[in-house]
């Protein structure tokens, strides 16, 4: 899989944005499944509030989220401040991996997920 950079106000082309979209699946399908056989039990497509996460974990109160391309977008990343704020008043933390990291390395994106369990003051039995 090659990585593209999209400039800012460039219009993105509808093959760039279909590719993104069918590897959104790939990669949600992908990490569930790792989560699963590592006995990790995140729910998958949650809504926190008006916020959506691609998994969640509530009595971890760990959320992941995979990002596509658009994050890159200043004014994407930006929408997300507000985002923040709500979910860590929560008491959530979010771990945020690229769709391009979860494709490529998954080794560390479970030692993240690993790390993060274990940090937490939430006794997890995996």
């Amino acid at each position: 899989m090659s990585t593209q950079t999209i400039a800012l106000h460039q219009k993105v082309p509808e093959k760039i944005i279909k590719h993104s979209l069918n590897n959104k699946l790939e990669v949600i399908h992908s990490l569930e499944k790792k989560l699963n056989e590592k006995g990790y039990h995140f729910l998958q497509s949650q809504t926190i509030g008006r916020y959506h996460f691609d998994f969640f974990c509530p009595n971890l109160r760990i959320a992941i989220e995979i990002d596509g391309y658009a994050h890159e977008f200043t004014d994407i990343y930006n929408l997300d401040a507000p985002k923040k704020l709500f979910i860590s008043s929560l008491g959530i933390t979010v771990l945020r991996f690229t769709d391009h990291q979860v494709l490529v390395d998954m080794d560390e994106i479970l030692r993240t997920i690993r790390q993060q369990i274990k940090s937490s003051n939430t006794p997890y039995v995996v």
